[in-house]
């Protein structure tokens, strides 16, 4: 009888996927919805705690009820995308991408010199890898929009849970947020030498 129900739970329950380019504000976005939803009831899992794939893929499938799980690259991978019910994906381009992600540095950290080169040889092309997989999502929240409509999206505000209807990616309104691939994102500060030139100025 417990199994039953432990069954009933597991295949009731909605996976929630926050995604973005790093320096993106998926978290924000991920504990915003948390702190909305019944504790008790959800689960929160940040995908940097676990060190592979086949790790956060199980702690998903052990969870006993819903889940929110962020990450920026976890659209890239076949096997996550397929448990994940409604896969959102946070934009901003890559010049704010750069420069929140030298912002995240503590103050005795590398020098400029050194967090731009880590960022050019070894983010920079992960984020490249990271808004291709933007195309897999349900959902894409450009960086000037507001979370607030889509969070109404997502969340049922009166029972605390996450929307069951949102398993069917045709309910959802794309058109409030979705950016088509015909539009261009801004590139930004592309350029390594503009980025160098620019960010050396703003963090004198």
């Amino acid at each position: 009888m417990i199994a039953d129900i432990l069954c009933t739970m597991v295949v009731a329950m909605t996976i929630l996927a926050v995604c973005g380019p790093i320096g993106s504000d998926f978290k924000g976005l991920s504990e915003q919805c948390y702190s909305l939803l019944n504790k008790e009831k959800t689960l929160l899992i940040n995908s940097s705690a676990y060190n592979s794939s086949e790790l956060l893929l199980s702690a998903i499938e052990n969870a006993r009820c819903d889940v929110i799980v962020f990450g920026p690259d976890i659209f890239l991978d076949e096997k996550l995308r397929s448990k994940f019910d409604v896969k959102v994906f946070v934009e901003l381009d890559s010049d704010l991408c750069l420069a929140n992600y030298l912002k995240s540095f503590a103050s005795n950290a590398p020098s400029l010199e050194e967090r731009l080169n880590s960022y050019f040889s070894e983010v920079q092309p992960l984020n490249e890898k990271i808004r291709s997989s933007a195309k897999f999502a349900n959902l894409r929240r450009p960086q000037a929009s507001s979370n607030d409509k889509l969070i109404e999206l997502l969340i049922d505000g009166k029972g605390q849970t996450l929307k069951k209807s949102q398993t069917d990616s045709g309910s959802l309104p794309r058109d409030m947020f979705w950016k088509s691939e015909s539009q261009p994102q801004q590139t930004g500060l592309d350029s390594q030498d503009t980025s160098v030139e620019y960010l050396k100025s703003e963090c004198k």
